[in-house]
């Protein structure tokens, strides 16, 4: 059975968004799954603390092919084992994703601000969009394992919509559909929705596309993937009334805490973001400013 089929004690997750203190582990890998394009690496971390959706974490092999190491979201947790969904584009992270078994590996986390759920599912609650583009999925298998440990019940109603290249990079939305078949298992309404750009899979489409289709009003939307899409998510989600997003960035990372300010980033108002330090996740509002609704 996959890693990400795992069906054990679900996760339990801190509340609200924020971070705990974080440590650094020397752990070793434990399991690493081909997804298509993409890559699932499973890092055993002895006395690991319990991650929230949308934290990351810095990863470095033991010797590393790069100085710096490498930040990802946390896919997935199950107790001291945390996995990661990783796309191999460089040599930091082709590295990883061609570690074996026992392999060691440095883990410093968990790192950041995530979705902070207490806000995601607070009263009146619709439902729950997560949108997803490419590697972008990453933080929601840990995120529906949230919900289904905090949240399932008929009450609950998460719609999931993934966008990728084509359908190799669809692959890695596998541990996304494994979560929320989990979740579904506990009684919640989760429909998971895919567009591929090559139209591989169904249609030629963007995952702008599928939320254009879907959304409503009230929806709350929690958003993963590349700034372009994300811009483009926010410009869909305002067409609809009483939606609110919260938006975790990608950013190129060294330090992880805010001390490089590497991962600069601009908000509506003029100032700086680091993205590390003060997300990864915002809200839209404060990336893309309020505006005239259209």
């Amino acid at each position: 059975m996959p890693r990400y089929e795992n069906r054990e004690s679900g996760h339990e997750c801190p509340g609200r968004g924020s971070r705990g203190k974080a440590v650094r582990v020397f752990g070793w890998v434990a399991g690493s799954e081909r997804l298509g394009s993409l890559s699932w690496l499973t890092i055993h971390a002895p006395g690991f603390p319990a991650a929230g959706p949308g934290q990351f974490v810095l990863l470095q092999p033991e010797p590393p092919a790069c100085f710096l190491p490498r930040a990802f979201s946390v896919a997935g947790q199950r107790g001291e084992e945390i996995s990661f969904l990783i796309s191999p584009v460089g040599p930091g992270t082709k590295q990883l994703t061609n570690l074996r078994e026992h392999d060691p590996v440095w883990i410093t986390g968990p790192l950041g601000n995530g979705f902070d759920m207490d806000t995601l599912l607070a009263p009146p609650m619709r439902r729950a969009v997560l949108v997803g583009g490419g590697v972008g999925a990453a933080p929601f298998p840990l995120l529906l394992d949230c919900l289904a440990t905090s949240a399932s019940g008929p009450d609950l109603d998460v719609l999931v919509l993934l966008g990728f290249r084509n359908s190799s990079q669809a692959e890695g939305g596998q541990p996304v559909r494994a979560a929320a078949a989990r979740l579904a298992a506990g009684g919640a309404s989760c429909r998971i929705e895919i567009a591929t750009e090559d139209g591989s899979i169904g249609k030629a489409r963007l995952v702008t596309d599928l939320l254009a289709a879907e959304q409503r009003q009230g929806d709350r939307l929690a958003v993963c993937g590349p700034q372009a899409m994300c811009e483009a998510v926010w410009q869909t989600a305002r067409e609809a009334s009483g939606l609110s997003c919260w938006f975790s960035l990608e950013a190129n990372m060294a330090c992880g805490v805010g001390s490089c300010h590497g991962c600069a980033s601009l908000r509506a108002d003029g100032s700086l973001a680091l993205v590390c330090r003060d997300g990864p996740v915002f809200t839209g509002e404060s990336l893309y400013g309020v505006g005239e609704q259209e």
